[in-house]
């Protein structure tokens, strides 16, 4: 896979979770709440993020994997 799809579709799975708020990824990355749910209402897309974003909420989903992977992973 290349660097672009990894980047694309960690960002999506972040933004498709039902398991954390648009709240609570604003408050642990920075990334304005307003982006974040316009994302998640389709009005603005995975694309359009500056690189500055896009490389935080891609480092913050891989956090988010290593930290709740189950026990021996």
């Amino acid at each position: 896979m290349n660097s672009y799809n990894e980047l694309y579709n960690a960002i999506k799975k972040l933004i498709d979770s039902k398991e954390i708020s648009s709240y609570q990824i604003n408050k642990d990355t920075g990334v304005s709440y307003g982006n974040i749910n316009a994302m998640r209402r389709g009005e603005r897309s995975i694309e359009n993020l500056t690189l500055k974003n896009a490389k935080t909420l891609y480092e913050y989903q891989k956090h988010l994997e290593e930290n709740t992977a189950p026990p021996g992973e």
